[in-house]
């Protein structure tokens, strides 16, 4: 939902207020305990759990399948201890400075679409840092900056 302005006094309709509510950080949880998931449009601002003992992969699909608003943030939390291993959708670009999109037993990861297909990943403490990661179309490749 695009940002807008209220007036003192207005009054919103139940429909209004639901898209406002759906549109803003949500503590909602979607619980995901199998070995791979993608992203769907119910995501956005809400935190995804990934759950499961093996390695998995969350797909952040392309605009052309699920088109989320520029600006969505959705919170990724890697519960199990199976390493969750963040990809980008064909045609995605996905970015950010850790060196790994692999994420570790109870990191969280934070992603923000910066336009129609590029997203910003911002992967908590790990021990991880120092590089640019660069994926697109499901490939990685790490750019050492040398910090």
């Amino acid at each position: 939902m695009a940002r807008q302005t209220f007036t003192a006094g207005q009054v919103l309709t139940a429909a209004q207020v639901t898209t406002l509510q759906a549109s803003v950080w949500s503590d909602d949880v979607n619980a995901q305990t199998g070995t791979s998931y993608t992203l769907v449009l119910t995501d956005a601002g809400k935190q995804v759990t990934m759950s499961n003992a093996s390695a998995s992969t969350l797909t952040v699909p392309p605009n052309a399948s699920v088109a989320f608003d520029v600006g969505v943030r959705i919170q990724i939390i890697q519960l199990g201890a199976g390493a969750v291993t963040l990809t980008a959708g064909s045609g995605v670009t996905l970015t950010s400075l850790s060196t790994s999109y692999a994420m570790a037993q109870y990191q969280v990861a934070t992603l923000i679409k910066t336009a129609t297909n590029t997203w910003v990943a911002n992967l908590g403490a790990s021990g991880g840092g120092g590089g640019l990661n660069t994926t697109t179309d499901g490939a990685i490749m790490i750019m050492d900056v040398g910090v």
